[in-house]
């Protein structure tokens, strides 16, 4: 870890720690606050998909109503192909078949502190953007899924991917690294510490025909033919995973999110119910010092007259350990060390890091002590 990122870390943990433990409490309380939501959201989620009607795609007219157009979450598991007269598309990288095609070049950089081990604060502002540069092309033509691969008169269900934002389970077909040449901008961004572009990721993803899939969405009728669309509030579309194998990740992912906000919002009421203990107990302590201090003040118009009458009477061991002159009459709390006389006393408590001469502890605050 490099200098500056040690101490960008250094204080992160030092306002973290910062009014003894509240505001890395009340940041465990939202962490655990927004776990328990993602619980709940991915609870929903599991409870829909086990409400989805399994069923193969033969199967699909029998479970919706012919009058009527209501959709209905179905759960249904075919091999891609293409639509009776459709076409295909084939990627311009590899050549292989495919009904939706991702081609993706992306530039890579290379990390490094500059020839002077540090780097610009311009580099997070203006350089990020640049540092991300990806180009994407995103094809896709109608397809449907069957319950197998061949036949013309197999049953099938068309795939509707309008206004659907769920990933795709696409196969990476073509992979290539190509070798970024140098140039003047390169060598700006080497000077001053900037990550720069060594080479360029092409790479081309398909949905190839014949892909064994699961489409779990809302099934309807159009004009006659079955078609599902997805549904917004279910994380999977089309998925290589089978109906069980979605229903275990999610109830896997309800139990990580609820363990994990029981956890952190336990320790967040730990932190902040600390934090709060310590401010009363500073408090308390601040009124007592307050308190102790309004008497010695009130005890510093004697202090004047046993000046006078200390200096022949003290011996050597009752001397002040400050001034060596005066008697030990003023006693530090709470290492209880009576070792300095008024004066030195409260000369020393008025510091800014008032510390007992004797054992180098703290000093809360002071009393006088008298003589019988």
């Amino acid at each position: 870890m490099s200098a500056r990122d040690r101490e960008t870390a250094e204080a992160l943990v030092r306002f973290a720690a910062s009014l003894d433990g509240a505001v890395l409490g009340i940041g465990t309380a939202a962490v655990a606050i927004a776990s328990w939501v993602k619980y709940l959201a991915a609870a929903k989620e599991l409870r829909l998909v086990a409400s989805a009607t399994a069923t193969s795609i033969a199967g699909l007219r029998s479970i919706l109503p012919e009058d009527s157009s209501e959709p209905r979450l179905v759960a249904v598991r075919g091999f891609v192909r293409t639509l009776p007269g459709g076409s295909f598309l084939k990627g311009p990288g590899s050549g292989e078949c495919g009904v939706v095609t991702k081609h993706t070049q992306m530039c890579l950089f290379t990390e490094w502190r500059g020839i002077f081990g540090w780097t610009f604060d311009l580099h997070a502002l203006i350089f990020r953007s640049w540092k991300e540069q990806i180009i994407t092309s995103f094809r896709t033509v109608k397809f449907a899924l069957a319950d197998s691969v061949h036949g013309n008169r197999t049953p099938t269900v068309t795939v509707n991917l309008d206004k659907s934002d769920h990933p795709l389970p696409l196969t990476t077909v073509y992979h290539k690294l190509i070798p970024v040449e140098t140039s003047p901008y390169t060598l700006f961004q080497t000077i001053i510490g900037n990550g720069y572009p060594i080479a360029l990721l092409d790479e081309e993803k398909i949905l190839p025909i014949g892909k064994e899939l699961t489409a779990i969405g809302l099934c309807r009728t159009n004009d006659g033919s079955l078609e599902i669309i997805s549904c917004p509030e279910i994380p999977f579309f089309l998925s290589e995973l089978t109906k069980q194998e979605m229903q275990a990740e999610l109830a896997s992912d309800s139990r990580k999110l609820f363990w994990a906000s029981i956890v952190l919002g336990t320790l967040s009421v730990c932190l902040v119910g600390h934090a709060i203990y310590r401010g009363l107990e500073r408090i308390k302590v601040r009124r007592e010092a307050r308190q102790a201090q309004r008497l010695f003040e009130e005890a510093e118009d004697a202090i004047q007259e046993d000046d006078s009458s200390d200096e022949d009477e003290i011996g050597d061991g009752q001397l002040c350990v400050v001034c060596l002159r005066k008697r030990r009459k003023a006693a530090f709390i709470p290492c209880g060390h009576l070792v300095c006389c008024c004066k030195c006393a409260l000369r020393m408590e008025r510091e800014v890091e008032p510390l007992c001469p004797m054992c180098r502890q703290d000093i809360r605050y002071m009393i006088r002590i008298y003589d019988s």
